[in-house]
């Protein structure tokens, strides 16, 4: 295959073998299928940076895919650098071998269960299921860093409960709560009795009217009145708002 010109950009052949090496790079490295997408995005964002300037540097030598594979592994192991950090392994791992550093690997760096882990290395002919299990269980657990979206962090900082607010709008509310109670006891008997009735038996209107026979409209407009002397009795005492 001949060199591209510079003014030459990728076939539709061509894109689609890159496609092709991406997802396989990510199968053969295990990538999560959030991760996987991640990098086939952070692959295609890095070419067109680039112009597709791997694909004019491409001298024919070799198969196109080979080629391709070679250059999007070196891009993995840049995206894994980029999002994880340099990954070494534990001291635990270089002190009991090779195979420990690879199931150290599998399992910490690249995010695999022990069973997915043991299973790739027994594939490999690193030894048994059980002497593998035995190693794994062995090897000291790192947390991965977690990269999330713009979305996510907005979601979670709404969610967030700042306890210094909560603690002054407790605060708030139990003045409120005081200086309410302090207002209801200047209130006569029988309006005390009509607030207790609609609020701390929850009565409508309609049964207290018919609990104490008196025309319900009057009791509107009664329930009116105390309402405007409470919310009087509360400005006074400097509340203006009740806290949720």
């Amino acid at each position: 295959m001949p060199v591209l010109p510079s003014s030459a950009r990728p076939s539709v052949d061509e894109l689609a073998v890159l496609a092709a090496v991406i997802r396989d790079v990510s199968r053969t490295y295990r990538l999560r299928d959030a991760d996987a997408q991640d990098f086939a995005q952070s692959v295609h964002l890095r070419l067109i940076e680039r112009d597709y300037d791997i694909f004019r540097r491409f001298d024919g030598r070799g198969s196109l895919r080979g080629y391709l594979t070679v250059v999007v592994t070196r891009l993995l192991l840049d995206w894994r650098i980029a999002v994880h950090g340099k990954w070494r392994p534990t001291a635990a791992a270089r002190r009991s071998g090779p195979v420990a550093v690879a199931l150290d690997r599998l399992i910490n760096r690249d995010g695999s269960s022990v069973d997915e882990a043991v299973s790739v290395l027994q594939a490999r002919g690193t030894g048994t299921i059980a002497a593998l299990r035995d190693l794994a269980d062995r090897l000291p657990r790192r947390p991965r860093r977690r990269f999330v979206s713009d979305e996510a962090l907005i979601d979670q900082a709404d969610s967030f409960h700042d306890p210094i607010e909560g603690r002054e709008a407790a605060i708030a509310r139990r003045q409120s709560q005081t200086a309410l109670a302090d207002a209801c006891r200047q209130l006569d008997a029988d309006d005390r009795r009509l607030i207790a009735l609609r609020f701390h038996r929850s009565c409508s209107v309609q049964q207290i009217g018919r609990m104490l026979q008196v025309d319900p409209r009057r009791l509107y407009r009664r329930f009116d009145r105390t309402f405007r002397t409470l919310r009087s009795a509360l400005r006074d005492a400097g509340i203006t708002a009740v806290p949720q």
